[in-house]
């Protein structure tokens, strides 16, 4: 065990996949994405990496973020990555309510920031908004793996400002449907801060009047699924010699394929789903949309993999370059490796994820498309994979801590939306080791939307809320006639808009069943399973256990602000 050396740093990540643009203003997008281990050793609070995910961009407002990653101090120490599932208010404002009841860096929210809602009525949502993967699920390693199809896009719900509701779907082996999603009004929330130094200004003057939120305008033309890195655990085992952590990937078979079938949605497709369901006439839930090709591979010199190393205050730079190589055909992407001998292959399944690596004396030299920050470089070298040193099995030290989301105490009137009277707590156990409590709340009394009701009282009317319930209860209704276990085709996500791998319909993952909720009798439609708190035994808790007894200093009720575009 090893600790990670003080003066190096791994920078760089997997390669991305570009493909044809979708609809600018658009209603979102679709993609399937593989589940596999993506990590040879565990990671640690702070650690976290992304895999294809997508950024939805809006016009010069906010954004929705999402896909598989491996982040333990939220999700907790899952065998597979977990399925992220949240969107950004004003950019990266630290009181986004991206946990459903807590923001970045898992800052504790007042109730007046709380803005993400409960949609499924069959599985929950943990810390981090994220969906787990059951790890004793067969892996179909020879038969391309076990695959999620998930996405965003939105529901007009007759809003009185004809503002837009965004939501998740998922598509898995046992669960097909929608997750989460949030009041439009979150998307339009501008931090006061960027209005009085000039930055939100700045920003409508550059947009003129193609400036807009998700909600407002939809999303813009989105053309990536990239990837992303923050992991330590780099060792210098000689002068020259390092030993490196590199993307873990499927390596059973020549060629592996990661992700398939990005989908473009179009808004006049979901102003027609939107009619259907508030109509109660939707019979095939099946989300129309398009697959989009692949059109190349996104490659940078800030993507490519390397070692930062500092000597004497100086940064050296060692490019690496792994045996793999990330390609793609129509609507798939893949990673092809090299079988072209025994002793290639057994190579590259020795240096999957983690991999010895020599700095070499010649000079990197990039193929074009130099960023000023390297191109005046001077301490950028070549490396090469090489063999084990010698018989010692290396790993790197880590610490394993988790973030406890704790039930609040709602005596404090910051958590008085949380006030679950004498509502039943029903609980499960994770597979992450972690015990989820979760309550029943009719889907217009859940925390986020009395926020709703207390933050825009003009809009959120008693005559309103009747009729998002209504429509609810619509949505609800279709989720229970056609979410099925081991579906025989497309549900709500379609993998049959272009070629499958092998032409054969994906295997779809199952979710951690410890998700899985049963619902109560008279709760079948119109309700939704509020996760209350999620606690890890007190050892491998970071933020301790017992009640949270106040929101994050600046997440409170009296830092919230009623600044709202296009209202001042």
């Amino acid at each position: 065990m090893f600790e990670g050396g003080k003066d190096l740093h791994m920078e760089g990540q997997l390669e991305g996949l570009e493909h044809a643009q979708t609809d600018s203003p658009g209603a979102g997008k679709l993609v399937f994405n593989r589940v596999y281990r993506a990590s040879k050793h565990g990671l640690e609070w702070g650690e976290q990496f992304g895999i294809f995910g997508s950024w939805l961009q809006s016009f010069g407002a906010n954004s929705i973020e999402g896909g598989l990653w491996v982040n333990p101090k939220t999700a907790g120490p899952y065998y597979y990555p977990t399925l992220h599932l949240a969107g950004i208010g004003d950019t990266y404002h630290v009181c986004s309510d991206v946990q459903m009841g807590s923001g970045l860096y898992e800052r504790y929210l007042g109730d007046k920031w709380l803005n993400m809602v409960q949609i499924s009525n069959k599985i929950l949502t943990i810390p981090g908004s994220n969906i787990a993967f059951d790890m004793e699920q067969n892996p179909y390693v020879d038969d391309n793996g076990i695959w999620i199809g998930w996405g965003w896009s939105y529901l007009d719900l007759d809003h009185p400002r004809n503002y837009r509701f965004w939501l998740s779907f998922v598509e898995s082996y046992d669960y097909q449907g929608p997750v989460n999603g949030y009041i439009p009004e979150y998307f339009n929330w501008v931090d006061p801060a960027k209005i009085s130094d000039g930055r939100y200004a700045k920003k409508k003057a550059d947009y003129g009047s193609g400036y807009g939120s998700m909600a407002t305008i939809g999303s813009a033309a989105n053309a990536i699924n990239g990837n992303e890195n923050y992991v330590s655990g780099l060792l210098k085992v000689a002068d020259d010699l390092f030993y490196v952590p590199i993307p873990n990937l499927p390596v059973h078979k020549e060629k592996e394929y990661l992700i398939a079938h990005p989908q473009n949605i179009s808004q006049a497709a979901m102003e027609n789903y939107s009619s259907s369901i508030r109509n109660n006439a939707l019979e095939l839930p099946l989300i129309p949309s398009a697959d989009k090709m692949f059109e190349k591979v996104y490659e940078s010199t800030h993507n490519q993999l390397k070692i930062i190393e500092k000597i004497n205050g100086e940064e050296y730079a060692y490019f690496v370059k792994p045996s793999y190589k990330v390609g793609y055909e129509n609507s798939l992407g893949y990673v092809q490796w090299d079988f072209s001998s025994r002793t290639s292959e057994e190579m590259q399944k020795k240096q999957n994820g983690y991999a010895y690596v020599r700095k070499l004396d010649t000079q990197w030299v990039d193929n074009g498309g130099l960023g000023d920050q390297y191109k005046y470089y001077p301490n950028q070298y070549n490396t090469e994979l090489v063999d084990a040193p010698d018989d010692v099995i290396r790993a790197p030290a880590k610490v394993h801590k988790y973030f406890n989301y704790k039930e609040r105490d709602t005596t404090n009137p910051e958590f008085a939306n949380w006030d679950m009277g004498d509502k039943k707590r029903y609980q499960k156990k994770l597979q992450n080791g972690a015990t989820v409590t979760y309550v029943w709340f009719k889907f217009i009394e859940q925390p986020a939307m009395l926020s709703a009701r207390q933050n825009h009282p003009e809009v959120y009317t008693v005559s309103y809320l009747n009729m998002l319930q209504t429509y609810m209860e619509n949505l609800h209704r279709v989720i229970n006639d056609k979410s099925v276990r081991n579906p025989d085709a497309p549900v709500f996500i379609n993998y049959n808009g272009s070629s499958n791998p092998d032409n054969k319909n994906p295997h779809l993952a199952k979710i951690d069943p410890g998700q899985h909720v049963k619902i109560p009798e008279g709760f079948e439609v119109g309700y939704v399973p509020i996760v209350i708190s999620v606690y890890h035994p007190e050892e491998y808790s970071e933020n301790g256990i017992g009640l949270e007894s106040a929101p994050d200093e600046e997440c409170e009720n009296s830092d919230w602000t009623d600044t709202f575009d296009p209202d001042f």
